[in-house]
């Protein structure tokens, strides 16, 4: 019996890592494939990301219901019951939510803006693994508005741990300093890259404090709701979000436009096969794969938060980011890197494990309630 379930646990642990070393390294290769055909194409694969996790999520979020007004219990949304009996289409809701939906909705227009930063982001030439270390330095930010906004104090193992992550994205940031541009350039009417790269960080940087927002307004609403809710929250974060791409449209047709432009290639030629040509511009295989990984990686991360505690999740993620680093600077870059990048991401390394493994320690009592135990004893 003992064998069987540590068997069971043993599939069930593979399967999570694999979902989140597989998929989310995968996710970030395809990304940097994807935006180093079209840069601009950050609106496009946000809202396909959007709406496909929206729709893959939708199932869950709906219910049947019963015929009789007097009971109030919902039955499971399954196809196989609308396919035997069409018509109960017809009863199909959305399932009571757990969190009211006016708590979404704040966390809805900070996840899109970050999304949509996220991706934008590389029209800057901001290289993919400046954008991981960046996205790994979530510590300061989420630190100073812990501090400032929720009132939350931190033990100085944390604060130095910041410091690290901090010293870490400046050495990152400047190992990929561009070029200079002489005066004859700039002349000519050519961007100054350093103006763009500038333009990037300070992207990024927005990012970060975006994310870092959404994720205090998450805590809070699980924190008076419970944890136990995250299918709900990924898919409304998803879907809530649809709408708001309204603006966004004339730039998502005109990427359409310029995706169906690309270069055509055969389909079946990727399978090994050239019996039938099926010709598809080439934007769109990065594109696809993007979303394939990006449902597989939010699987593992989700299956992996239901398990374990934050900080463990913490320290796995850090830790995914160091290999997909490495891949996007040895594999796709196909550069070594120089001193800068390497020492600064490990800071960033160093200092997200040695913030988390300090918040695994029991929190110290205060004077007044050891004595008071005291006397109770």
């Amino acid at each position: 019996m003992t064998s069987v379930l540590a068997l069971a646990a043993a599939r069930d642990w593979s399967v999570i890592l694999g979902f989140i070393f597989g998929g989310c390294c995968s996710n970030a290769w395809a990304t940097e494939v994807a935006t180093s055909q079209n840069p601009n194409a950050g609106s496009l694969m946000t809202l396909a990301q959007f709406l496909i996790v929206s729709l893959m999520g939708l199932p869950s979020q709906l219910c049947f219901v019963p015929s009789d007004s007097k009971t109030k219990e919902t039955i499971p949304f399954t196809f196989r019951s609308i396919l035997r009996q069409p018509t109960r289409i017809l009863s199909v809701r959305f399932k009571p939510r757990a969190i009211p939906i006016s708590r979404w909705i704040i966390q809805v227009v900070l996840f899109l803006l970050t999304s949509l930063l996220n991706n934008a982001v590389f029209k800057f030439d901001i290289p993919m693994y400046i954008h991981i270390v960046f996205r790994s330095a979530g510590l300061v930010t989420n630190l100073l508005l812990g501090y400032f906004f929720a009132g939350k104090r931190y033990t100085s193992i944390q604060i130095v741990s910041v410091l690290i992550v901090t010293l870490g994205v400046f050495m990152t940031t400047f190992s990929t300093r561009p070029r200079r541009v002489d005066a004859a350039s700039l002349a000519k009417g050519e961007n100054n890259p350093n103006i763009d790269y500038m333009i990037g960080i300070a992207i990024l940087t927005g990012a970060l404090v975006l994310s870092s927002a959404m994720g205090l307004a998450q805590d809070q609403a699980y924190a008076e709701y419970g944890r136990g809710h995250w299918r709900e929250g990924l898919f409304y974060l998803h879907f809530l979000a649809l709408p708001m791409f309204a603006p966004l449209w004339p730039d998502v047709q005109e990427q359409v436009r310029i995706a169906n432009a690309s270069p055509i290639v055969n389909a079946t030629a990727l399978f090994g096969t050239s019996k039938t040509e099926i010709g598809i511009p080439v934007f769109w295989i990065p594109l696809v794969l993007n979303i394939i990984t990006q449902l597989v990686c939010v699987s593992g991360v989700h299956r992996l938060t239901a398990r374990v505690s934050s900080l463990t999740v913490t320290l796995v993620l850090a830790v995914r980011k160091a290999v997909s680093l490495v891949l996007s600077v040895m594999l796709i870059g196909k550069s070594g890197g120089n001193a800068w990048l390497w020492g600064g991401s490990f800071f960033v390394l160093a200092g997200t494990i040695l913030y988390t493994l300090d918040g695994t320690k029991p929190p110290q009592r205060e004077p007044s309630q050891v004595s008071a135990s005291r006397k109770q004893e």
